[in-house]
């Protein structure tokens, strides 16, 4: 589904990533893991280019989506993003804020939107706050909100960029918990997180990016208990 093929990104004198080559086949969920500041985050903006490459290309399903000729915006809609930050529009309630791009980009009408943000919001337990505005949610369900977002536009891929480093230890559970619906139910994602549980557990492959770099990649398995890479093994010997 997505193929990067010696992805590059400077910030002015300072090269982020380093050549970074993965594959993303339907129904993976690539976990990818790393210290602050390893290059992990900027990876996976450069996916639906929110970031611009420096070098290196980006098939999406097909299409090299770094090419300036393509409409990125028409692949984009295919591409679920999820922030640390909800992204939530604060004077919209929560069914405005999940119908606004379906209705507007994929030219539904306002009943079918409404119907299907029910649906998800009904599946995430928060049907009853339909009418809220986010200032009314707590950070877990303002989360879960901001992936139900995501889903009504039907993306082929999910993207979460450490959608649980904001929250309160209490609320990292629900969303994590929606999150593995989301992987048993057959969706393609690409998850940047600092939570291991999750990666063990609900990843498909793991990948540790030290420096800009994939260092390391595996099954969670073999991943985690029998570590090649020594930066890896000083890493994971921290945060387990």
């Amino acid at each position: 589904m997505i193929k990067v093929d010696n992805l590059c990104k400077s910030f002015d004198n300072v090269d982020v990533l380093k050549g970074i080559n993965a594959e993303i086949h339907k129904g993976d969920v690539m976990v990818v893991i790393g210290a602050s500041g390893s290059g992990k985050s900027t990876f996976l903006r450069c996916l639906n280019r929110l970031e611009e490459p420096t070098g290196g290309k980006i098939y999406f399903e097909g299409t090299d989506i770094t090419d300036p000729s393509v409409n990125i915006n028409i692949h984009r809609q295919k591409m679920g993003m999820v922030f640390q930050q909800f992204n939530l529009f604060p004077h919209m309630t929560v069914m405005k804020n999940l119908t606004l791009g379906p209705i507007k980009l994929l030219k539904k009408s306002k009943a079918d939107a409404e119907k299907r943000a029910m649906e998800l919001l009904e599946r995430v337990g928060l049907a009853d706050r339909a009418t809220a505005y986010p200032s009314q949610l707590s950070g877990g369900q303002k989360q879960r909100i901001a992936i139900v977002r995501a889903l009504c536009m039907d993306p082929d891929v999910m993207l979460f960029d450490e959608p649980t480093s904001a929250l309160d230890p209490e609320m990292v559970g629900e969303v994590l918990e929606v999150m593995k619906q989301l992987a048993k139910e057959g969706m393609t994602m690409v998850v940047v997180t600092h939570e291991m549980g999750f990666a063990r557990e609900v990843g498909t492959n793991v990948v540790f990016v030290d420096d800009g770099v994939i260092v390391e990649q595996g099954e969670p398995k073999e991943f985690f208990e029998n570590p090649r890479n020594q930066r890896l093994k000083d890493f994971l010997s921290k945060v387990l």
